[in-house]
């Protein structure tokens, strides 16, 4: 009787089982991470009618829908005195019209006063044409050496704005 019992409750089990519907869910995977355009070992060279305006040199360009990112990458460009600004840095993001520099930044500036700026980290936002950092930085401006942290320079006013400076001014001998 017993048996009878357990065969048919494994009976009845199995027929259920087999006649329920399972509804296979599935992730839909999204793709936002996924570069649409890469670039190895790559020089891209802006021309105007007269001559080379930028020129931006990478070991390897990432564009996305929503930003670009470059390794190991210099960017020049000429400025309207005719003279040619740098930029480099071990990994550069752009987010829209904000520029993020990390890791060995060197940006060297020859406009009427002549800067070069060596730190780990900078912002720079080309609308307002501001420099930020929250890393300690050194800059020289004019043959004058500035070192400290958190640097705010609006490029725009000439206004150079830091905490735990640093100080050492030359003297021009006219």
């Amino acid at each position: 009787m017993g048996i009878n019992l357990f065969v048919l409750t494994l009976i009845i089990v199995s027929i259920f089982i087999t006649n329920v519907k399972q509804e296979v869910k599935y992730k839909k995977i999204k793709y936002e991470n996924i570069p649409t355009v890469t670039f190895n070992d790559s020089i891209l060279y802006i021309l105007d009618e007269k001559q080379v305006t930028k020129m931006v040199k990478s070991s390897q360009v990432l564009s996305f829908k929503n930003r670009n990112e470059l390794y190991d990458a210099t960017i020049s460009i000429r400025n309207k005195y005719n003279k040619t600004n740098t930029i480099s840095a071990q990994f550069i993001l752009k987010q829209k019209e904000i520029y993020s520099l990390y890791s060995n930044v060197n940006i060297k500036i020859n406009n009427k006063n002549i800067m070069s700026l060596d730190s780990d980290f900078i912002k720079y936002d080309t609308n307002k044409n501001i420099l930020t950092n929250n890393k300690p930085f050194e800059l020289v401006y004019n043959n004058s050496l500035i070192v400290g942290k958190n640097l705010y320079y609006d490029n725009v006013n000439n206004v150079i704005k830091a905490d735990e400076i640093h100080m050492k001014i030359k003297k021009e001998v006219k």
